[in-house]
């Protein structure tokens, strides 16, 4: 189960860092964005986790298959603002409580859709949380302490390609979750 969670859990790491990276790039310290993402991309799941646990026990095929169609659409997205969005330096400010919250919400939307499939899968939810929330403290702080260090050319690659790292791994996830309930069924 580890190595499960870990697969879903990892590519959303790959999805902060670039945004860390840039906020870095800002000259932001650490710690309030750490905090404020960590918080949000811990409890976003839990509505995703709700309606995926719902309709896992009402039609448990079908949820398996929606489940991998869903991180498919949101590899797809992610993969999509990578490529045409690479510039994530002016994405957020953390000025005031309505742009941290603008932040949070923004940095965090991926994990409601990623909810879904973990709940419908059945996955543990306090162990998936606990992991998003230390890997979304670690990774944003770590990204932040980077930017600061490279150029803003660098620092923009970067990120670019931590979106396209997160969003491939989030569309071959999504393929392995379809292909392994076509193989069950």
């Amino acid at each position: 189960m580890p190595l499960a969670i870990a697969a879903f859990v990892v590519p959303l790491g790959f999805d902060t860092l670039a945004v860390s990276i840039a906020l870095g790039l800002r000259g932001m310290r650490p710690l309030r964005p750490a905090l404020l993402f960590a918080a949000f991309e811990t409890t976003m799941p839990l509505a995703g986790f709700g309606l995926g646990r719902y309709v896992g026990a009402r039609i448990e095929a079908l949820a398996g298959y929606l489940g991998g169609m869903i991180v498919v659409a949101v590899g797809l997205h992610t993969l999509r603002e990578a490529l045409e969005h690479g510039d994530k330096i002016g994405r957020f400010s953390l000025q005031g409580p309505r742009d941290m919250v603008a932040a949070g919400l923004g940095v965090s939307i991926d994990e409601i859709a990623i909810g879904f499939p973990l709940g419908a899968l059945g996955f543990p939810v306090g162990a998936v949380l606990a992991a998003i929330g230390f890997q979304a403290f670690l990774v944003t702080a770590g990204g932040i302490l980077v930017g600061h260090r490279i150029g803003r050319r660098l620092g923009e690659q970067t990120a670019r390609v931590s979106g396209i790292v997160a969003g491939t791994a989030f569309i071959l996830l999504g393929i392995f979750l379809i292909a392994e309930r076509i193989l069950r069924d």
